[in-house]
């Protein structure tokens, strides 16, 4: 008699058969990949089976270079816990493929996982889910059966579509594509692992934000890539704190390893040449890569290896630098021409950010430098100031941070510079009660001092004070550089007595701080020895004695850029200037200058003492530029140059004198389409004009 019929059986026995036939398709489930395989060896794997990127077959033959970057990509969890990969690439690298791959490696092989793939903004979010990352799953029949089909408790496969554009979920895997910009997308969401692209839009601020999202995951890995920036920010500051791994060509004649790209000193006139027929074995009159040791043709840079900078760095966190010598379709010709046509600061940026993988900012978009500094000590030593411990009708800036407050005081000197006679750094949980002790010991007229981040300490401060003390705002002032408002509000009127302040001013920071820079670089602003004025900060947790002035005031100064960016759609160096729009910002170089804003916000104190609602110290040359300052001088001979700058409305340097002044529109600048005063001093992109 025949056994009876097992139907529980013969279903297990065909799923298991069904899933052997799937698996030998290629279709293979979430945690198929083998446990041994690594990320490279996946890729080659997809590649040989019909993997496409920009409609080609995924190979990396022709791309040996990124080899041991795709074997960096840990094999498993455990050796991806608490890792963080950084690149500091050029661009069209193929870098943005390597983390597609990478997430949805990770999303494969470790799911079930959350995995954040951040960018700048909204659009360039969705833009990456639908036109990098779904081409490419589309190529890969065995992945986008994943994505598109899910299994039931009962072991049913269904098919569920390839999900919303944000969000899409592979097996057990969540892939969320997000901004950093946006007030929720970096709140409220688990992950346990975070992918970083163009983050040469990102701030330091918004970076912590996302990395903050794996706090609670045992796996807490950290892809961040982009081309550079700036230095010290955003991809450059992460870089510099891994591993600092550059690539480095082997000349094939002396074998010496040289960075072809590197502009200190070998680019371009040491590794790219010119051949008339005396580099032995390269294409005759054209340009070729050739070795910086030996001079000898190199054929192809990639051959090489990584060399690494910063053997000390926290071995969690590797990062790479990747020129585009590496790149099979960059040419000595392309490279030469492209650094040939590279003569504004605006191309030569995109020059070292683009191809050299360098950071880059033009030498005028800071302002101040530490011989500016230096140049001031000088000037003020020489006319006997020194630091002061009392006063009276000063002035004085607060930068406020909670249980941190620094604060500079000046004071008017009888040729109308300016003297800091105070400059102070305060450590404790109520910084206030000293800035009033210091407005009492000098005779502090006016003050003005950030209303945030501790609003409610500053407004009673300046209600301690009332009517010498103002809170800082800021605003997008086009025609002003301050308003002051000393009429009560409506949301005044609704505030306790003891909490509200009548008086503030709103400042268009770039303005602000550009005149408050000048008034440094152009010896208006004059300083004691700074050796002499020492205090006690706390650093990184730490009490030290320093010299407060040299060590932190002057490099604040110095780490204080203004920049005039173009932020129209198609934003590129070559494209005409009146064709542009320009935004104008004040940036942070690696440091929150605290001394810079406190020296800001002094001179809008000042401002506001000497009856002015806005301020421009005008350049001090030894020649007599103009025919205004020529006539003075000749009705009033012996008046310091300065001086004579100041009566002359339109001296070098300012709206009035730069070529893009339209007075025709009524004091109108033509390259920004704005409202300027032919007094207000030239910005970033001054041109002047040719009578200048």
């Amino acid at each position: 008699m025949p056994d009876a019929f097992d139907i529980g059986s013969a279903l297990a026995d065909m799923r298991q058969r069904v899933a052997a036939v799937t698996s030998s398709l290629g279709y293979k489930r979430e945690g198929s990949i083998p446990e041994e395989m690594t990320f490279r060896e996946w890729c080659e794997d997809l590649g040989r089976r019909g993997l496409k990127v920009d409609r080609k077959p995924f190979t990396l033959d022709d791309r040996p270079a990124l080899k041991p970057i795709y074997d960096a990509i840990p094999t498993t969890r455990e050796e991806a816990a608490g890792r963080v990969l950084v690149i500091q690439k050029a661009t069209q690298l193929g870098l943005t493929v390597w983390e597609v791959l990478a997430d949805i490696f990770m999303a494969k092989k470790w799911g079930p996982v959350n995995i954040g793939m951040f960018l700048p903004d909204q659009a360039t979010a969705g833009f990456k889910s639908e036109h990098r990352f779904m081409p490419i799953v589309r190529s890969a029949p065995e992945i986008h059966r994943e994505l598109v089909h899910r299994e039931d408790l009962d072991g049913k496969s269904r098919r569920v579509g390839e999900g919303n554009i944000l969000t899409r979920q592979l097996g057990t895997s969540l892939l969320m594509f997000l901004w950093t910009t946006g007030k929720v997308s970096t709140e409220s969401r688990p992950m346990d692992v975070v992918s970083l692209d163009e983050v040469q839009g990102m701030t330091m601020e918004q970076i912590d934000k996302v990395r903050a999202r794996t706090g609670d995951s045992p796996i807490q890995f950290t892809l961040l890539l982009s081309t550079a920036n700036m230095p010290d920010l955003d991809i450059n500051a992460w870089y510099q704190l891994g591993s600092q791994e550059v690539w480095h060509t082997r000349c094939p004649h002396c074998r010496a390893l040289s960075d072809l790209s590197d502009p200190a000193g070998i680019f371009p006139d040491r590794s790219i040449a010119f051949n008339t027929g005396s580099i032995s074995g390269a294409p005759p009159e054209d340009y070729v890569w050739c070795c910086p040791v030996c001079s000898g043709w190199i054929e192809d840079p990639q051959m090489g290896e990584y060399v690494m900078n910063n053997p000390t760095a926290d071995p969690k966190i590797r990062s790479w630098l990747l020129p585009r010598t590496i790149s099979p379709r960059m040419t000595p010709r392309d490279m030469i021409t492209a650094w040939g046509r590279a003569k504004t600061g605006d191309q030569r940026k995109s020059f070292y950010n683009r191809t050299l993988a360098r950071p880059y900012i033009d030498a005028d978009q800071l302002p101040v430098t530490l011989a500016h500094c230096e140049a001031c000590v000088t000037e003020g030593m020489s006319i006997g100031l020194k630091w002061e411990t009392s006063g009276r009708d000063c002035v004085m800036g607060i930068d406020q941070m909670g249980s941190f407050n620094v604060v500079i005081i000046k004071r008017r000197l009888p040729d109308g510079r300016q003297a800091v006679v105070h400059v102070e750094a305060m450590f404790n949980d109520a910084p206030f009660d000293r800035c009033g002790d210091l407005m009492n010991q000098f005779g502090v007229s006016v003050c003005v001092v950030e209303q945030l981040p501790n609003v409610n300490d500053a407004r009673r401060f300046a209600n301690k004070f009332r009517g010498r003390v103002f809170l800082a705002g800021y605003a997008d002032l086009r025609d002003d550089m301050m308003q002051w408002g000393d009429a009560l509000t409506s949301s005044d009127r609704r505030t306790a007595e003891e909490d509200r302040s009548r008086y503030t001013v709103s400042l268009n920071q770039y303005k602000a701080m550009q005149t408050a820079l000048f008034r440094v670089r152009d010896k208006f602003c004059l300083f004691p020895d700074p050796g002499l004025l020492e205090q006690e900060v706390i650093e990184d947790g730490k009490t030290r004695r320093i010299p407060i002035v040299r060590e932190w005031l002057f490099t604040h100064l110095t780490k204080t850029a203004l920049v005039v960016e173009d932020t129209s759609l198609s934003a590129r160096p070559d494209k005409p200037r009146d064709a542009r729009r320009w935004r104008s910002r004040v940036i942070k170089i690696g440091i929150d200058p605290h001394f810079s804003y406190a020296n800001m916000l002094c001179d809008v104190a000042w401002a506001r003492n000497y009856g002015t609602g806005s301020f421009i110290m005008p350049e001090t040359k030894d020649e007599l530029a103009t025919d205004m300052a020529k006539r003075v001088e000749q009705n009033m001979p012996g008046l310091p140059k300065h001086i004579v700058a100041m009566i002359d409305q339109t001296p070098p340097g300012t709206c009035g004198r730069c070529s893009a002044f339209d007075r025709a529109k009524g004091a109108w600048c033509s390259m920004r389409d704005l409202i300027v005063q032919p007094s207000d001093p030239g910005c970033t992109i001054y041109d002047p004009a040719e009578t200048d």
